[in-house]
């Protein structure tokens, strides 16, 4: 009686986390859950005083300035300044 061989090797171990890995990687950066982009607009969006986050709404083209916490962010408020920075 012959003995079938297959080709296809079973994965080692390592090589299957690091595919695991990957894919988690991967879906993570699609998720817009995980997208830091409100977390950027933040960042982008924040000033020392009212006169700065004046400044920057004209050149966002929005309205108003709204403070938060210590800080000053152009826009009537945190949705206005998040669509004006995508449109940037």
């Amino acid at each position: 009686m012959t003995q079938l061989t297959s080709p296809v090797q079973p994965m080692s171990g390592a090589l299957t986390r690091f595919l695991l890995l990957a894919l988690v990687v991967a879906a993570a950066a699609v998720d817009p859950w995980v997208n830091p982009a409100p977390a950027a607009a933040h960042s982008k969006g924040m000033y020392a005083t009212r006169q700065e986050a004046e400044r920057r709404a004209v050149q966002l083209k929005c309205k108003g300035v709204f403070a938060m916490g210590g800080a000053w962010m152009p826009c009537a408020n945190e949705q206005a300044l998040h669509k004006a920075l995508q449109n940037e």
